[in-house]
């Protein structure tokens, strides 16, 4: 197990994870305390990824970014867009 350092953030407290830990900035841990243990929990971590991209993806509909398949085409036809049939 390694140790990693609580460090004064502004009037809080606060730790710096490893880049290793795969969060993001703006990822939501679930944390409890069990007596001395602080039990950090990162499993709905790629949920909330998941939940916020598509949210995101969603605001090309109400901005009026809308693209047909068929424009795709065309655009992107001589790159092999279309020209695999499935």
């Amino acid at each position: 197990m390694e140790n990693i350092k609580v460090r004064k953030i502004g009037n809080s407290i606060g730790i710096i994870l490893p880049k290793e830990s795969g969060l993001q900035v703006g990822d939501l841990l679930g944390y409890k305390q069990d007596g001395k243990k602080l039990i950090l929990d990162a499993q709905n971590v790629g949920r909330e990824h998941d939940k916020r991209l598509i949210e995101s993806s969603f605001e090309d509909f109400s901005n009026g970014n809308i693209h047909l398949e068929e424009d795709m085409k065309k655009k992107f036809e001589k790159y092999g867009w279309g020209s695999v049939n499935v």
